[in-house]
């Protein structure tokens, strides 16, 4: 596989080199470059899912507990508010919200709350990096020796 690929690479070469007569080679190439992109823009958006699935997870974890809190309180919430308030009103108030808001600023940015949240729950890879970053407090040379009377 290895020495395929170094073959395509040095016919490729030597396809600029020549005056392009070869189309359907050059064919070839460009749909090879256009197969890794789907392939790098695929990896990249599985990527993405697969984050936001660890910071749902690193959410109900505790990983950060003031997160988890808030979660917890604004679900807490969110549930006395359907107990007590029908769910036919709590969808009319959300469609005339959502419908007027451009009516009454109309020069606002549109944002997800969910998605703001959850950008601020590191993933597992993120967690990772800041335990790395972490620094042992007896190792500090700031500490003076108590047998030193200066």
């Amino acid at each position: 596989m290895q020495q395929a690929m170094e073959d395509l690479l040095e016919d490729e070469d030597e396809d600029y080199d020549k005056d392009d007569k070869d189309p359907e080679r050059k064919g070839f190439i460009n749909k090879l470059y256009a197969i890794q992109d789907v392939c790098i823009s695929v990896q990249n958006a599985l990527d993405e899912v697969a984050s936001y699935g660890e910071r749902i997870k690193n959410t109900f974890n505790w990983t950060v507990p003031f997160l988890s809190w808030l979660a917890i309180v604004a679900l807490c919430v969110a549930t006395v508010l359907i107990y007590y308030i029908p769910l036919r009103y709590i969808v009319l108030a959300w469609g005339v919200n959502k419908f007027s808001k451009k009516l009454r600023d109309p020069y606002t940015i549109d944002n997800n709350e969910l998605l703001d949240f959850l950008s601020r729950v590191p993933s597992d890879v993120q967690v990772v990096q800041y335990r790395e970053l972490k620094v042992d407090p007896s190792h500090s040379p700031n500490k003076r020796k108590k047998n030193n009377p200066g």
